[in-house]
């Protein structure tokens, strides 16, 4: 198991490279992740190549046992290419080109950039991949954090309308699925399309739906490129991947296409981070672990960056409490991640990240910080076995890009938040504490029990077959609102009645936004809660095998928000609004995993409770001590036991 920290020797005088080596390896430290934002120093001139400098980095590591992952430095290209060839800059949506001085500025369908980026990453690669402290290659960082997932330059726009060449039989195919008779926006050649910048009032959401996916490939082809050219210079031992920054439904790109040119993907784990108050929902930071681990099924995955302490490029936020980094390291280990790597070593005093607080302060003493990972370094040591055991899930979360795409392209209602009506599914069998996967929905899904689906707007007639072959088969789906009103190309279905909710016995004619604040009532014989964001009034048209569960309790009394259909030898469950109570989500969680027999144990709010092999982990997210069964359990406790 490789637990190590970033490291970042070149802002540091020469001196300290052996003083932080032989202190990395007393602090139980056998892995570092270095020069991802090394370009400069690599190449400080076009064409003059120098890898003298972390030739000794790498020198110095394997002499004190520690192995390495080195990051191709693409995502901050030097100064002297972005003067001379300033074609690679990307341009924001208002037509403004980005400048140095930060990073992640190039455009990657940049012809200039790519091959200079194929260059530098080659050259490392030869210098570099015969040494034997090399493990693993990060490709570039972050591809697409902070925006740099969008550009609207001329390269991107000539590759756009390739793309949609690609996609579309001819121009006459594009004009009549994405409907641009309306408006007058019909197009008599490829050419003529534009990117999709600002506009009145609103644009095109087929053609917007092609951009995200032509965004999404963008990065895909770049990752691909990538790791085809390390393939033919590195050793097989040496694994590829690429650190993603986790914020997973914000960006433009496609995790599971990224994630396929990978040997093994890799998180930078943040729970908090800049001017944020609190930290991250340990059920949300729980849902974005799953997914990691979702994106290559049966595989564990990288913590390339573990937060340890508070982090800020320009406002500082929430302090990490003690024993919280703990704590947060043991949750990542608990859900797939099986090699980890603490952000950063020593904290910078110079640049943008001088106040990103890593394992030392800038006084370069020992603190709280670095015994810390000293313990958990000991703790993961002493149960990588139970660490390494894979996860057996009988619940599984599907997330659908183009679902997600649509979403942000007409959100419909200003309380819609998508990755939260995700996590709304999700939350009630995460306080059960029953394992999870959280996958894209083109996953094979047969071996699963419970399928949960967050507001489906867009579901293609393959989709729903699967959905459907799955229910028949036995098992159970879980859906939310605003679901299958929409095809491939972002449209919404014409002349046929809702093809999922048909599978369901259901149709819906009345539909509201509830917007950010306003909620209303739904209730049954036992219960009430309160129904937010959107809402679909249900009709039941087949009484037979349908039943309400839930109606309104407004003017539209008459129709149901919840409904339970059978399905075959399965059964459809099908939450047509959002419902805030977690009590409600709850009961519904229990309600399947019973009907499959499926085991579950609930804990206090804040609590996870997770079982592998003959352990068991508690861990307390509260910030107050917290009374489960026989454990009385201290503010951000991490317990570990034989069962």
């Amino acid at each position: 198991m490789y637990l190590g920290v970033d490291y970042y020797p070149e802002q540091w005088d020469a001196e300290f490279l052996e003083q932080d080596l032989a202190r990395m390896v007393s602090a139980k430290v056998n892995c570092i992740r270095v020069a991802e934002f090394a370009w400069h120093l690599m190449e400080p001139s076009e064409g003059n190549f120098q890898f003298d400098f972390f030739k000794h980095v790498l020198d110095r590591a394997e002499y004190y046992g520690i192995k390495v992952m080195l990051g191709t430095p693409t995502a901050t290209l030097p100064a002297w290419l972005a003067k001379k060839y300033p074609e690679v800059l990307s341009v924001d949506e208002f037509g403004i080109k980005r400048h140095f001085g930060g990073r992640r500025q190039a455009c990657l369908n940049s012809p200039v950039y790519l091959a200079k980026c194929d260059l530098i990453s080659s050259k490392m690669a030869q210098a570099y991949s015969a040494h034997p402290a090399v493990i693993s290659w990060q490709i570039d960082n972050e591809l697409g954090h902070e925006t740099s997932d969008w550009c609207y330059c001329a390269h991107c726009e000539r590759e756009f309308q390739n793309y949609l060449q690609q996609e579309f039989e001819s121009i006459e195919d594009l004009n009549y699925r994405l409907g641009t008779i309306f408006w007058s926006q019909s197009y008599n050649d490829f050419s003529e399309i534009e990117l999709p910048k600002p506009t009145i009032p609103a644009k095109n959401p087929g053609l917007m739906l092609a951009f995200y996916r032509f965004r999404a490939q963008t990065i895909t082809k770049f990752t691909a490129r990538q790791a085809k050219l390390l393939r033919e210079i590195v050793s097989p031992t040496q694994t590829i991947t690429h650190n993603y920054p986790g914020d997973y439904f914000n960006k433009a790109q496609n995790f599971t296409d990224i994630s396929e040119q990978l040997d093994v993907v890799a998180l930078n784990n943040y729970p908090v981070w800049g001017g944020l108050e609190q930290p991250v929902e340990y059920g949300k930071i729980a849902m974005k672990l799953d997914q990691t681990r979702g994106f290559l099924p049966g595989k564990n995955f990288w913590i390339t960056e573990q937060l340890i302490g508070a982090q800020a490029h320009t406002i500082m936020g929430y302090l990490p409490r003690p024993n919280q980094a703990r704590l947060w390291s043991w949750q990542a280990m608990l859900h797939g991640c099986n090699n980890l790597i603490y952000f950063r070593w020593r904290t910078a005093t110079k640049g943008a990240e001088q106040f990103c607080y890593g394992v030392l302060d800038q006084d370069n003493q020992d603190g709280p910080r670095y015994h810390e990972m000293i313990q958990v370094f000991n703790e993961a040591s002493q149960h990588q076995a139970e660490i390494n055991l894979p996860i057996k899930a009988k619940v599984a979360l599907l997330y659908n890009p183009d679902n997600i795409y649509a979403w942000k392209i007409q959100p419909q209602s200003t309380g819609l938040d998508i990755q939260h009506e995700h996590f709304r599914l999700y939350q009630g069998f995460k306080r059960l504490n029953v394992p999870i996967d959280v996958i894209d929905i083109r996953q094979p899904i047969e071996h699963y029990s419970i399928i949960l689906l967050a507001a489906p707007m867009l579901l293609t007639a393959a989709q729903i077959a699967v959905l459907e072959k799955f229910m028949h088969n036995g098992g159970t789906v879980i859906s939310s609102f605003r679901a299958g009103i929409k095809d491939y190309d972002n449209a919404v279905y014409f002349n046929q009645v809702n093809p999922w909710l048909k599978l369901a016995g259901i149709k819906s004619y009345y539909i509201e936004s509830l917007g950010q604040t306003r909620t209303e009532s739904i209730s049954n014989t036992d219960s009430e809660y309160s129904a937010s964001v959107w809402r679909d009034m249900l009709e039941i048209v087949t009484p037979d095998k349908t039943r309400s569960l839930y109606a309104y309790n407004d003017e539209f009394a008459a129709y149901s928000a919840v409904t339970e259909s059978l399905v075959g030898k399965g059964k459809l469950i099908h939450v047509a609004t959002a419902v805030v109570e977690e009590e409600f989500w709850l009961k519904i969680a229990k309600r399947a995993l019973n009907a499959h027999s499926l085991e579950f144990k609930q804990t206090p709010f804040g609590v996870e409770f997770i079982q592998r092999g003959k352990k068991q982990f508690i861990l307390n997210h509260n910030r107050q001590a917290v009374q489960f069964g026989k454990y009385n359990l201290k503010p951000y406790d991490v317990i570990i036991e034989n069962i």
